[in-house]
């Protein structure tokens, strides 16, 4: 009898190995995955400021900019948004969300205000 219970005592501890063994690996996932949330979030501010250099410089090379103040605006808000996008892949480096997210929001504005400016007509 004292060997049957030694065996399921053994059997016992090899599943609960084995299912920390396997059970681990879905955490890591999870937090892989979290880690990717903030690399989309980046990317799409990457995006959205290459799209809004396109469509300023679109506009200045066909002269259809509303005038030379906004159009040295629009390059001031441009270049600020890429040096804000670098301060948010280093944020997203040092694991700091919360000041990636404002970069982000902050690129989400200028890059929306710039496209949205850089569509407007001369009058």
């Amino acid at each position: 009898m004292d060997a049957r219970l030694g065996i399921e005592k053994v059997a016992i501890t090899l599943g609960l190995l084995l299912m920390v063994v396997w059970v681990e690996p879905a955490f890591s996932i999870e937090r892989d995955f979290s880690s990717e949330r903030g690399l989309l979030s980046t990317s799409e501010a990457r995006n959205s400021v290459e799209l809004a250099w396109e469509t300023y410089h679109h506009a200045a090379l066909g002269g259809t900019l509303a005038s030379p103040t906004v159009q040295t605006r629009l390059e001031k808000n441009l270049h600020r948004s890429r040096s804000l996008l670098a301060e948010a892949y280093d944020a997203e480096d040092r694991g700091d969300l919360k000041t990636m997210n404002k970069h982000i929001n902050q690129i989400m504005k200028i890059t929306n205000q710039v496209i949205a400016e850089s569509q407007e007509q001369k009058k």
